[in-house]
């Protein structure tokens, strides 16, 4: 009998020994477990957020209603050519006074009372100041890209935009810029090929050659039938702007 029932009590502690092992083993797998979420989740974040998902927040503007094209050096233009008023704007899509200054200009109807009405052709000339803009030099080529689309104006309206959302200091750059190409209704696989066979990288760095040739500084230099505007904030420019108009009214009147 002794053997017997020490037999069995034997059997009852291995039989505990072996639940002991299975309990104690149970925070091991729930640990496992947390860090196949934990890992799961972080995954998921990232795909979503990785530079190929990332999106502009942009909504279109409305097309403006004037003559558009290309000057005989390339430069793109909107406005009449034969308006009393020629503007020229040296400037940098990665600039962030040149962001405020095309958005200020918009908020006012500066295109609606000035470009539309045949008072002013409007000339954008590239200025990128790749020094210290690493994004500067391509966005130029991406709108000069859209506008073998027909999409030039739109791009750049788009650009200036979403400016703060795709400097310098965003991984996602690129990204956001051919998202913001592709709201602004331009094929922006079409644009990325345009860029990649460096179809204007020739004309953009002899665009920014010839502003320093001209003794500029920084970007946005602004001017007005020829003369420079000191004041580059919206209400200096059309300031000069009247001011030419107002000048150009007696030649007018006498023609």
């Amino acid at each position: 009998m002794s053997n017997r029932s020490s037999t069995a009590e034997r059997r009852r502690q291995r039989g505990r020994g072996v639940q002991k092992r299975q309990q104690s083993m149970l925070p091991f797998y729930l640990g496992i477990g947390l860090v196949l979420i934990v890992g799961l989740t972080f995954g998921l974040i990232y795909m979503l957020n990785s530079p190929d998902n990332i999106e502009a927040a942009y909504v279109p503007r409305p097309v403006v209603n004037a003559p558009m094209g290309k000057t005989d050096e390339g430069y793109w233009y909107k406005g009449d050519p034969n308006a009393p008023v020629k503007v020229e704007e040296y400037s940098d899509y990665e600039c962030p006074a040149c962001a405020n200054l095309e958005s200020r200009l918009f908020a006012e109807q500066f295109d609606k009372n000035y470009v539309e009405t045949g008072k002013v052709q409007f000339i954008y000339r590239e200025f990128p100041l790749t020094s210290i803009h690493t994004q500067a030099a391509y966005t130029a080529e991406v709108a000069r890209c859209a506008g073998d689309q027909d999409k030039y104006w739109q791009v750049h309206d788009a650009l200036f935009a979403t400016q703060d959302q795709w400097d310098r200091r965003n991984p996602s750059a690129k990204s956001i810029i051919l998202s913001a190409v592709e709201k602004a209704g331009a094929d922006p696989d079409a644009v990325q090929a345009c860029v990649d066979k460096g179809t204007y990288s020739d004309a953009i760095n002899a665009a920014g050659a010839l502003a320093i040739q001209k003794g500029l500084q920084g970007t946005p230099t602004v001017f007005v039938n020829g003369v420079e505007v000191v004041d580059t904030s919206s209400a200096g420019v059309r300031a000069a702007v009247d001011a030419a108009l107002k000048n150009a009214a007696p030649e007018s009147s006498q023609n």
